[in-house]
């Protein structure tokens, strides 16, 4: 069964860098959605039309996902994922008038805090899941090595990025797979910075702060935490702080980048963080 859109989605999908493999599994999600709704929603089978889906349609078919097929919180927030990515892209295209997932959110997960450092612990995980956008991958990779957003979307951050030495072959691959990816934005945009426009801008190539921001919630749903780079640094600092007690105050200050005030605050926030 195809899907409305079914081949300008997919154009949409790999212009946004994504791998065949996962726009496949977007494929999956929606002709799995289409096929409910013509089985359970007389409404939308009488006359199957985009103009017809409403948002009760998407939520019944999420609530026969979790009550019927069992599935996981991580993969309903995979598929509300899958949907909302399919329906922003016919909203902001004029395809569609209503925007049936807006008002639905991913089910909390037990790491779906602002601050939590259970994601450097599945770095290579996350940076092999071709389903999370390049950009937040990068973010959370450089988030791992202590980078703060102002450093990593500041132009000339490019002479770190190429210096970067991967820990392991899962680092290594991202890396190469990353600049495999940016290379012809960085030939569209005469820029070798690593953070990059879609659109051609001569003046100012760089992704602003809240550009990237777009990228991250895209995937917030699906990881199920807060990708906020601030918050992915200060889970960096208590992430070190807790596997470092060896370090003296004076290293950790060195290592971490903070005055003895903030090293303080961060102890303290550990202490609580554990509780």
């Amino acid at each position: 069964m195809n899907y409305p859109y079914q081949d300008r989605f997919q154009l949409f999908l790999n212009q946004q860098g994504l791998a065949p493999l996962t726009i496949k599994t977007y494929d999956a999600t929606l002709t799995h959605f289409f096929t409910f709704l013509m089985d359970n929603r007389p409404e939308f089978a009488t006359s199957p039309q985009l103009i017809n889906l409403t948002e009760t349609d998407v939520r019944a078919f999420l609530t026969a996902l979790k009550e019927n097929e069992k599935i996981t919180l991580s993969t309903y927030n995979k598929n509300l994922s899958h949907l909302n990515r399919y329906f922003r892209y016919l909203f902001t295209h004029k395809l569609i008038k209503i925007y049936p997932t807006l008002t639905i959110h991913g089910k909390a997960t037990s790491n779906n805090k602002r601050l939590t450092t259970k994601w450097l612990e599945k770095l290579p995980e996350i940076l092999h899941d071709n389903q999370i956008h390049f950009y937040t991958r990068l973010t959370i990779f450089l988030s791992s090595r202590g980078y703060t957003v102002s450093e990593f979307l500041a132009p000339g951050f490019e002479n770190v990025w190429q210096k970067l030495s991967p820990a392991n072959e899962t680092e290594k691959k991202f890396i190469s797979n990353f600049n495999f990816f940016i290379k012809p934005l960085q030939e569209l945009q005469h820029s070798p910075q690593i953070f990059l426009k879609q659109r051609f801008s001569p003046d100012n190539p760089g992704l602003s702060n809240a550009g990237l921001h777009k990228y991250l919630r895209q995937d917030e749903g699906y990881l199920g935490f807060s990708l906020a780079p601030k918050f992915l640094h200060q889970a960096y600092i208590l992430y070190e702080l807790n596997n470092h007690p060896e370090l003296s105050p004076a290293q950790l200050m060195e290592k971490l980048r903070l005055d003895p005030a903030s090293l303080l605050y961060y102890q303290k926030q550990l202490i609580n963080h554990n509780k």
